[in-house]
């Protein structure tokens, strides 16, 4: 902490800012003075901050007075932001900077219990990071999947991305079961697994059907899926009551579910994106067929 204490202190001068320490605690103010004193002697150059700069210090600020390190760099926090390539992750919307808007861009530490390093930061913006505050990954999908008490500074599109954005970055401090969750609602359970058959030859489905191969009859799987292709496009229609008019098609699914439950450590974070990428093409369905509503409304008037 003494060394983040002195690069404060440095940086005030270096950037011709006052030198308030009253909001540090006493065992830091005199390593603050130090860093000031030491950049005072040494004649450095003074400027004004870039954005970059500015964040820096606002985060060193911020980890002294809660004992966290910083080990991240100026360059760090404009590599991370050119990855955004200048829109938040989660709810898809440009940066804003320091305008004091929900838009603005901000630095997430992923793992609350840890500071801040290169391994452990996002750039989101504000209202993300606001939204996500003390959540571990456990509560964030507990809130996308409807588990926990709303919060409406996010939508519900805004929740499952960022449930999809972080569940890869972070690890699960309390056992969460998809598959748990799923069966609460079986026709939800039923027609995940459904909608994999249908788009068998798709990436995400892919992968969860040579999952499911390992437990089931490989056979089985192709055969289902066979029939999956023939009876939707029999039906012109992928609700998942082409599943239920169909008795053979339907023990097949069932028994798939029930290896997957029987291996549910093996099919949680499958499961977990196949559920936020169907729910989300839900939602932006449903958008789509709410703005055609609407122009069609427009022009018969």
């Amino acid at each position: 902490m003494s060394a983040i204490a002195f690069e404060i202190g440095f940086d005030h001068y270096r950037f011709a800012l006052p030198l308030d320490i009253a909001r540090f605690g006493d065992q830091h103010r005199q390593q603050i003075r130090y860093g000031y004193q030491a950049a005072s002697m040494q004649k450095v150059t003074q400027k004004k901050p870039d954005r970059y700069e500015n964040k820096l210090l606002t985060l060193r600020d911020r980890a002294l007075t809660k004992g966290l390190d910083v080990t991240i760099t100026v360059n760090d926090l404009r590599d991370k932001l050119q990855q955004t390539q200048g829109c938040c992750p989660i709810t898809g919307n440009p940066f804003t900077f320091a305008e004091h808007n929900a838009t603005d861009w901000s630095v997430d530490r992923v793992d609350n219990r840890r500071g801040y390093c290169l391994d452990n930061i996002e750039i989101v913006s504000v209202i993300a990071n606001q939204a996500k505050s003390d959540l571990d990954l456990s509560g964030i999908i507990k809130q996308a999947l409807g588990k926990n008490k709303a919060d409406n500074l996010l939508s519900v599109a805004e929740w499952f991305r960022m449930a999809r954005f972080y569940y890869k970055r972070m690890t699960l401090v309390k056992p969460l079961s998809i598959c748990r969750i799923l069966a609460d609602s079986q026709p939800l359970y039923d027609q995940v697994v459904f909608m994999q058959l249908f788009n068998k030859d798709e990436k995400r489905a892919k992968t969860f059907l040579q999952q499911l191969q390992k437990y089931s009859s490989k056979d089985a799987v192709i055969k289902a899926g066979k029939l999956t292709q023939k009876r939707v496009h029999r039906r012109a229609d992928i609700y998942v009551d082409v599943l239920y008019d169909s008795p053979k098609l339907y023990r097949w699914v069932q028994a798939f579910i029930k290896a997957i439950n029987a291996h549910s450590t093996e099919f949680d974070l499958l499961l977990m994106d196949l559920y936020l990428y169907l729910k989300i093409v839900a939602l932006y369905v449903l958008v789509a067929k709410y703005q055609l509503i609407n122009a069609n409304n427009w022009q018969l008037k």
